[in-house]
């Protein structure tokens, strides 16, 4: 059973981890190793609080989104759905494979400095447009299959991807966030029965969602404001060094 501290600690890693684009199931992943367990549908639960998060947030956009009236919005809706493709069927294909990657620090290594290389890329990205097309939501999805894994983040890779067809900082942000909402609801809803089943007593599972909903709302504000001053690219130098640090800890 996962005790009320330990459920604190991993709450707010979750909250600052999941939009940072630092790797949540990476960073989840190396603390419950030293915790000396894994508890994926616990992980699971979390995500449904930084969800909850974005719902606040962009609620307006998720509104206007809805009124289905509007051609626009039916298009964007599209662009959505074509992105989540990649990562829903890569998810049910080689879901074995990848929840054993959790349990391999060696490979959380590799995967930090490869997120970490693609968020740094970043830098060199201008922005030229600000409409996304069908082809560009097909990249964005298909980088964000590489997110599955622990260590590669999702945020990072769907902004990244956004970032490198040229598009504007302020539609890159609204289509990664409004594209996390069905995949890590989907997530959550393939994982229902063992979130149910949780052995963890029920203030604990309460208090973990409400630490993990506002460390997730203070940690979107920031990242809104850095992505928009340019210092995104930063978060691949910490990924890189994290990278090299657990490598180094698997394999001596």
């Amino acid at each position: 059973m996962i005790s009320l501290p330990q459920a604190i600690i991993l709450s707010i890693i979750q909250g600052i981890t999941e939009w940072f684009p630092i790797s949540s199931s990476g960073h989840l992943a190396l603390t419950q190793h030293f915790f000396g367990f894994q508890n994926l549908p616990f992980d699971v639960y979390l995500h449904l609080a930084s969800i909850l998060a974005v719902l606040i947030i962009f609620k307006k956009d998720i509104l206007n989104l809805l009124n289905l009236k509007n051609k626009q919005n039916i298009k964007y809706i599209f662009l959505i759905i074509i992105a989540i493709i990649p990562a829903f069927i890569f998810g049910i294909l080689f879901k074995k494979y990848i929840t054993a990657s959790f349990h391999n620090l060696t490979f959380i290594g590799i995967f930090f400095i490869f997120s970490g290389l693609i968020i740094y890329l970043t830098k060199f990205t201008k922005e030229t447009r600000t409409e996304i097309k069908s082809t560009e939501a097909l990249f964005i999805g298909l980088m964000q299959v590489f997110a599955l894994f622990p260590g590669i983040s999702r945020s990072g890779m769907t902004i990244s991807a956004g970032l490198f067809t040229g598009l504007k900082k302020q539609q890159v942000i609204k289509f990664s966030f409004l594209l996390a909402i069905p995949l890590i609801l989907g997530a959550s809803l393939a994982e229902a029965p063992q979130i149910i089943n949780l052995n963890i007593a029920y203030p604990t599972l309460l208090i973990s969602f409400i630490i993990t909903l506002i460390t997730s709302l203070i940690t979107i504000k920031f990242l809104l404001k850095i992505i928009k001053s340019n210092k995104f690219y930063l978060f691949g130098i910490y990924n890189i060094v994290l990278g090299i640090l657990v490598l180094g800890y698997s394999l001596f």
